[in-house]
């Protein structure tokens, strides 16, 4: 059979390759972003997002409509107005005379707060290693060919299951050309 001779000549390491090769270039596609720079109703939108409510459970200063949220939505516009960076927009807000640490949705980058976005890919990677090594141990099990005293225990069992047949002839033995090439 062409098909079968056909995949025994893919070496084993050409998918993973060409799954490395996918998750490059979608991860490269996903960091490239878009190439103009947001407006500023797009800087106010992403910093309203990214700082929590004081007086709101879980929400954004965008998603909320209390008295302080539509006090620092005017506040943030303004400061991009005025043409302050989102990081100086960001600390400002984050400083302990505003709304302290806490007020930031984004966990930091750095520091322990960077464990929060390098924990999740290391496990993902280290998942995928273990399941490859799996899948691969499996695979070196099943090229495994029974012994010697396994086949004879079979033929026992054959024997004592159908006493009226000594020979046997019917039951295909290992290496008699059948189901083979």
């Amino acid at each position: 059979m062409a098909t079968s001779a056909t995949r025994r000549r893919v070496p084993l390491w050409l998918p993973w390759l060409a799954l490395a090769v996918v998750a490059v270039a979608a991860l490269a596609a996903g960091s490239l972003g878009t190439s103009t720079p947001p407006t500023a109703a797009d800087r106010v939108l992403t910093l309203t997002q990214s700082i929590r409510c004081p007086q709101c459970a879980g929400q954004s200063v965008a998603e909320s409509d209390v008295a302080i949220s539509r006090e620092v939505r005017r506040d943030i516009a303004q400061r991009v107005e005025q043409g302050q960076t989102d990081d100086d927009i960001l600390a400002y807000y984050a400083s302990d005379t505003v709304f302290g640490s806490d007020a930031l949705l984004t966990p930091p980058t750095d520091g322990v707060g960077g464990l929060v976005w390098i924990l999740p890919v290391v496990a993902v990677i280290g998942a995928a290693v273990a399941l490859g090594l799996t899948f691969r141990a499996w695979s070196a099990s099943a090229g495994r060919s029974a012994s010697s005293a396994d086949k004879a225990l079979v033929e026992q069992l054959i024997a004592d299951r159908s006493p009226d047949s000594e020979t046997h002839d019917d039951v295909p033995r290992s290496g008699s050309g059948h189901g083979g090439a």
